[in-house]
């Protein structure tokens, strides 16, 4: 049961530092400064979202 519960809360934890990493990569952008951090981490983040949500499909079917 407490394996069901990290699949579940995964994603969110993984969609929750995507968008906070989207609104800190905005703000750079905004002020005109380096956002190479941002990319690479926001890659990162969108890679563990998608294996997150596909391993949470597995584990519930």
């Amino acid at each position: 049961m407490d394996l069901f519960l990290v699949y579940y809360f995964l994603p969110l934890l993984f969609s929750f530092l995507w968008f906070l990493n989207l609104v800190k990569l905005l703000e750079n952008l905004k002020q005109d400064k380096n956002i190479q951090t941002q990319k690479i981490l926001g890659c990162v983040l969108s890679i563990g979202l998608t294996f997150s949500v596909l391993l949470s499909i597995l584990i519930i079917n």
